[in-house]
């Protein structure tokens, strides 16, 4: 059914749920697994980035790869087949870029509960990949 399962995940809790889903998945359908992380350049980043401020990019790009392969490591030692990758930008454009670029048949993203900054922020990413995306979206709730 799902061969190419694509994770979006940044180590937040709700990624953390999408990955355990997917993980799940991945099992099942004896799927590959991919995990994707986007460090965000966009927005307050940005700003932060141009007022010369740490390197924020840089920083935030080494912890996401960390966490990416930490993840990675554990589910290639139960035995599944995963792919990390990560790339700078937006959100919902590096997200829909490597689903395309990869054949993804489903895209799991972490559900960000309502009323928060997140949520909305969420909601904008989700929007736009609803748009862009042939494969299926599958929001990870915890349960």
């Amino acid at each position: 059914m799902f061969q190419k399962i694509l994770v979006a995940y940044d180590s937040s809790p709700s990624s953390e749920t999408a990955l355990s889903q997917g993980g799940e998945l991945a099992r099942l359908c004896q799927g590959e697994l991919h995990l994707f992380g986007v460090i965000v350049s966009t927005g307050g980043m940005a700003i932060g980035q141009a007022a010369g401020a740490e390197d924020m990019l840089g920083q935030e790009g080494n912890a996401i790869r960390s966490s990416l392969e930490d993840s990675a490591g554990k589910l290639r030692a139960e035995g599944l087949r995963v792919v990390t990758q990560t790339a700078e930008g937006s959100p919902a454009e590096e997200i829909a870029r490597y689903a395309l670029q990869t054949g993804a048949d489903l895209l799991i993203i972490g559900h960000i509960p309502h009323f928060s900054l997140g949520h909305w922020l969420q909601g904008s990413v989700a929007k736009a990949l609803l748009r862009e995306l042939p494969c299926s979206i599958l929001v990870a709730k915890e349960r």
